[in-house]
């Protein structure tokens, strides 16, 4: 069972997320990379955990954080071009990293491969609906930055494979990632640098800390202490999701639970 090493802790008083994942780190991680899931997200279809880790293992510790791509963040570098411009962006493309470890088969990955709406994990009672969205979402992918300043190198492509990027990221979601240990422990969870506060999350007070780190000392200097990027195999689909508690079964499945 992939819950063979679980354990459930409870703490003595309300800690936040922030927190909470704090003393996780201290007192149940024994790894050097951790993988944090929110209890409310969920992977929407095949992720390449082992090879980004890789990757961060290669990166000679540059590689500290890999965010996994969701519907608000699919499209970051257009975001970012938005908010900085075309100045900023072409510094950002500069810092892209594209390693080897993440040239991985097209069948599974990327631009006009294998990988359809179909390879999404999708609940049974909203299939159609969504799947519909997700294919509009994914030809509006066809006519961004991200999609357009993303190049398949022809001898990755000649092996059947997409390469996968990694776009450095000024915010640092909450949402499903990876990161080394030490850098949570002994960095981002550092009392006197003040980057999380108590009750609060991770991603609301450390972000402003990033930008205002990158509006002192320059994109690239500034970015690499955090050394936070976002996956994205640009295919138009995105690897995580968020569950709704509150239409997570349908109105149909409800009435059939409480006639049983």
């Amino acid at each position: 069972s992939p819950f063979r090493n679980t354990r459930v802790v409870e703490l003595a008083e309300r800690h936040g997320y922030g927190f909470a994942l704090r003393h996780a780190l201290r007192h149940e991680v024994s790894t050097p990379y951790v993988c944090v899931i929110q209890h409310d997200r969920t992977f929407m279809r095949q992720t390449p955990i082992f090879p980004v880790v890789q990757s961060m293992i290669n990166s000679n510790g540059n590689i500290k954080y890999v965010g996994m791509s969701m519907r608000s963040n699919l499209f970051y570098r257009d975001i970012f071009n938005s908010k900085y411009g075309s100045g900023a962006l072409k510094e950002l493309l500069d810092m892209v990293i594209t390693p080897p470890e993440l040239a991985l088969d097209a069948g599974n990955y990327g631009l006009d491969g294998g990988l359809n709406v179909k390879n999404m994990v999708i609940k049974q009672s909203s299939k159609q609906r969504i799947e519909k969205n997700l294919e509009t979402l994914a030809e509006t992918f066809r006519n961004t930055i991200q999609c357009s300043s993303h190049s398949n190198p022809t001898d990755v492509q000649a092996l059947g494979k997409r390469q996968l990027s990694l776009t450095p990221t000024l915010f640092w979601y909450d949402n499903t990632h990876i990161c080394e240990t030490s850098h949570y422990r002994d960095f981002i969870f550092d009392p006197k640098y003040k980057m999380v506060a108590r009750g609060g999350f991770v991603e609301d007070k450390l972000s402003p800390v990033i930008t205002r780190s990158v509006e002192r000392l320059g994109l690239r200097q500034g970015h690499s202490k955090f050394g936070c990027y976002i996956l994205d195999d640009h295919s138009g689909f995105f690897f995580t999701g968020h569950l709704d508690g509150g239409s997570f079964i349908s109105k149909i499945e409800k009435e059939r639970l409480k006639l049983g």
